[in-house]
């Protein structure tokens, strides 16, 4: 991804630090590939925010930025899909010494 280990934890971090985002990860774990609209109306139903197009658009593109979203084009229409692997990749080795019991 060419991003420092420090730099994506902290973008991986400031992503999960808004509860809208965690909202959107958590519907895109339970519906993958969604497009833009799609997220927008699942966000409505499910949780009755009334966030814009733009305003779920911005919080896509910070989650993107984090890695913890993938996108990809299908015709013109952009698709979004979840990359938890990042969470993985990024949190886990930073968390891991905090779990480990010292003797």
């Amino acid at each position: 991804m060419g991003i420092s280990h420090d730099t994506q934890l902290s973008a991986v971090f400031k992503a999960l630090a808004d509860d809208t985002r965690i909202q959107i990860l958590d519907e895109l774990r339970h519906r993958d590939h969604q497009s833009l609209f799609e997220i927008c109306v699942r966000i409505l139903e499910s949780s009755n925010l009334s966030l814009s197009r733009q305003a779920i658009s911005r919080h896509l593109a910070t989650l993107e930025e984090a890695g913890l979203i993938q996108t990809a084009w299908k015709g013109r229409t952009k698709i979004h899909s979840l990359s938890a692997q990042a969470l993985e990749d990024v949190v886990a080795p930073w968390i891991e010494p905090y779990c480990r019991k010292e003797a």
